[in-house]
């Protein structure tokens, strides 16, 4: 019994880090994969309490590069870099 009970807070601790930590792609489909294999043992609250962390749409700011146009493109031969410290500040409100 304690041996399952260890199993259960290891997957839930790798669970909860993968959570924070994988790219949010990866989040939403780990999400969806869970919320459908709880709804087919029968629990059907839990399914929904994951799918409702699902976000419904993506932005450009979530880094998913699903659409491919991610900002303007820079012309050939030119490299410009630049930071200003709103980007900074949202950068670390998200984190």
């Amino acid at each position: 019994m304690q041996e399952f009970i260890v199993i259960l807070i290891v997957l839930a601790s790798a669970w909860a880090v993968a959570r924070k930590y994988l790219p949010k792609p990866l989040r939403r489909r780990m999400a969806a994969l869970s919320a459908r294999s709880v709804r087919r043992i029968g629990l059907k609250r839990l399914a929904l309490w994951l799918e409702q962390e699902l976000p419904v749409a993506s932005s450009c700011a979530d880094g998913c590069g699903s659409c491919g146009n991610c900002g303007p493109v820079a012309k050939a031969g030119t490299t410009s870099f630049s930071i200003t410290p709103d980007a900074l500040k949202q950068t670390i409100r998200r984190s």
